[in-house]
């Protein structure tokens, strides 16, 4: 490459950033994003979910089988990176689940190509 080209990679001094384009901070490396925790606002939300829940299916389920179908349904979503509808999404299919019943989850997780295991 050029040396006199302005922004040219291989001209930059050391520890000049100006052509860096890997987009880390100079010495170090780049800060991990990942999903951000639960917050108060998630879990007043959920905590509201499994008081409807409980007030719907202790009589015909239990509370300890209430307990278990919301916990199931919240961790369906670890490591979600948006969080704001967990809470519904939650109750949703923590619903399905005590309606039905126990059986088998036919909302597993999704083939890598997108196509079931079996037809």
């Amino acid at each position: 490459m050029d040396p006199d080209v302005p922004g040219d990679p291989s001209a930059a001094p050391a520890g000049d950033t100006t052509g860096d384009t890997t987009g880390e901070p100079p010495g170090g490396t780049a800060p991990t994003a990942g999903p951000d925790p639960p917050d108060d606002k998630e879990r007043a939300n959920v905590a509201a979910v499994g008081r409807r829940l409980h007030q719907r299916f202790d009589a015909t389920a239990g509370p300890e089988e209430v307990d278990r179908a919301l916990d199931e349904a919240i961790h369906r979503f670890d490591g979600s990176r948006i969080r704001a509808f967990v809470p519904i999404l939650a109750e949703r299919i923590a619903t399905d689940s005590l309606r039905t019943g126990p059986g088998p989850d036919l909302r597993g997780p999704v083939a890598p190509d997108g196509l079931p295991d079996s037809i």
